[in-house]
């Protein structure tokens, strides 16, 4: 239970001659249930993502500003010009395998060591995944394959996304320890079909999201408390045509061109729509943990 939580009364136990329950009651449990009031501390859990080169490592490396000190997963070693805190193998070696990182999870993370740990990126952790896939997980006729669709029928990413639960639960232990989880994306860019108005495109964080089986990309976006994007502002000229800007912008909630959200946060602070992300900012992380 979360430090500061009240402890639910216990409740009468029945006694032990009792009879059962009767076929116009409910049988499906006789365990006595309990009420926790108030809110519960835990790490938050974090996505980011935004288009390659925008800072989504440089954002994360500065939650020290903040007085957190992240644990970085390093999978697509982006920060190797960052003074960050970094998980390694035994000979010293960045390159991940999944199984290195539910290793890494369920160990070095749960030492109690950092304040949040970092999977930077959760989309090239979905590459190992398939790797890791393809090389344990025999078709079901018994034969070992070479390619993610010789499952067959959307099968292999139905494989992809259960292996990927497995990292979420062991993030979601790590949170209920108190430490933050944070997940880094990279981005692409969706058709999503609309029956009110004409298709129109949207910025999604890049995971998998195949039409008839597990859709990563939802799951992992359902699971943050806060999916953020970074990009760099735009506006329309005069002519119609958008203009990209110099400043760099955090986005927190959904519009209709791009994923975000944000879920109420414990130090009664309000979310600003956009939050400004010039060089060395950090105001995010003020808006998240910083006080009342």
């Amino acid at each position: 239970m979360a430090k500061g939580a009240p402890t639910p009364k216990p409740q009468p136990t029945k006694p032990s001659g009792a009879s059962p329950p009767s076929s116009s009651q409910s049988s499906t449990s006789s365990r006595s249930i309990g009420v926790v009031r108030g809110t519960i501390a835990q790490g938050e859990k974090i996505g980011i993502y935004g288009p390659g080169g925008i800072g989504k490592t440089e954002l994360v490396a500065s939650l020290p500003q903040v007085g957190l000190d992240p644990l970085f997963l390093d999978l697509d070693q982006g920060t190797m010009g960052i003074d960050v805190a970094r998980a390694t193998l035994d000979d010293g070696s960045l390159a991940y395998s999944f199984e290195d990182v539910r290793a890494a999870l369920q160990g070095i993370a749960l030492s109690g060591d950092f304040d949040a740990i970092v999977i930077d990126t959760f989309s090239s952790l979905e590459d190992r995944i398939r790797e890791w896939v393809i090389d344990n997980v025999p078709h079901e006729k018994g034969r070992m394959v070479r390619r993610i669709e010789d499952y067959g029928f959307g099968k292999g990413f139905s494989h992809i996304f259960e292996a990927a639960m497995l990292i979420l639960q062991d993030l979601d232990a790590i949170a209920r320890r108190g430490i933050h989880c944070i997940v880094v994306c990279h981005q692409c860019t969706e058709k999503v079909p609309s029956a009110e108005v004409d298709d129109y495109y949207e910025y999604q964080p890049r995971l998998q999201s195949p039409p008839k089986t597990g859709k990563l990309r939802e799951r992992v976006f359902e699971w943050c408390n806060h999916f953020f994007r970074i990009d760099h502002d735009r506006s329309v000229n005069d002519d119609g045509r958008v203009a990209k800007g110099d400043v760099r912008s955090i986005h927190t909630v959904r519009t209709t061109t791009a994923w975000a959200k944000h879920r109420t946060i414990p130090n009664g602070r309000e979310f600003p729509e956009v939050i400004p992300y010039p060089k060395g900012s950090h105001e995010l992380w003020d808006v998240i943990f910083g006080e009342e």
